[in-house]
C-alpha cells in the first residue's frame, strides 16, 4: 500500500514539475508551442518575434525593430547552414558517383581478367589433351611389353586416358602385360569412362 502511495504521488509531483515547466516556457518562448503571437494582459493580441539566444534570438527587452532584425540575422544564419548542409550532401553524391565509376571499371576488368584466364586454361587443357594423343599415338605404335613397363610409373588417370585412345588390340595386349590386379582395375576405370 505503501508502495502504491509513493508511486501516485510521485507521478503527481513529477506531472505538476513539467506541466508548470511548460506552460512558463510557452509564456516565456510562445513560438516553441506554435504561437507567433500572444495575448496581452488586456486580452488584445500583441505579436511576438522572440528567436531563442542559441540562435543569436532576442532576449524580451529589445525593440520590435532589433527583433525582427534579428529574426532575420537567424533566417540568414540558418539558410547559410543549410546551403552548406546541401554543399556537403552535393559533395559526397560527387564521391559515391566517383567510387561508383571506379567499381565498375574494377568490375570490368576482373572480367576480363577472368574472360583471359579462362581462355588460357582452354589453351592448357587443349595441350595437355594434345600430348596425351601425341603419347597415345607412340603408345599404339609401341610393342606391348614395353608399353606396360613404362605404364607402370604413370598415374591410373594417365593410363586410362591412353588406353581409351589406342587401338583395341593394342589396349588388350598393353593390359595382357600389365600386373592382373592393376589391370583389372584399369579395365573397371575404361569401363566408366565410356
Amino acid at each position: 500500500m505503501k508502495t502504491m502511495l509513493a508511486y501516485v504521488l510521485g507521478f503527481s509531483m513529477t506531472f505538476t514539475v513539467i506541466a508548470g515547466g511548460m506552460y512558463v516556457l510557452s509564456e516565456k518562448y510562445p513560438w516553441m508551442f506554435g504561437n507567433s503571437q500572444a495575448q496581452d494582459n488586456s486580452g488584445k493580441l500583441k505579436s511576438t518575434v522572440s528567436v531563442p539566444a542559441v540562435l543569436g534570438g532576442t532576449n524580451g527587452s529589445e525593440t520590435a525593430g532589433d527583433s525582427s532584425q534579428s529574426g532575420n540575422e537567424t533566417i540568414n544564419t540558418l539558410k547559410a547552414m543549410l546551403a552548406a548542409k546541401n554543399d556537403s550532401i552535393a559533395t559526397k553524391n560527387d564521391s559515391i558517383q566517383a567510387l561508383n565509376s571506379t567499381l565498375a571499371q574494377l568490375q570490368k576488368k576482373s572480367s576480363d581478367a577472368n574472360n583471359v584466364i579462362s581462355q588460357l586454361q582452354n589453351q592448357v587443357d587443349s595441350w595437355k589433351s594434345q600430348r596425351r594423343k601425341d603419347l597415345a599415338a607412340a603408345y599404339n605404335d609401341m610393342d606391348p611389353g614395353a608399353a606396360a613397363n613404362i605404364m607402370k610409373n604413370l598415374d591410373d588417370r594417365d593410363i586410362v586416358f591412353i588406353l581409351s585412345t589406342v587401338q583395341k588390340k593394342q589396349a588388350a595386349k598393353i593390359l595382357g602385360a600389365l600386373d592382373p590386379v592393376r589391370a583389372a582395375k584399369l579395365m573397371a576405370s575404361l569401363g566408366q569412362s565410356k
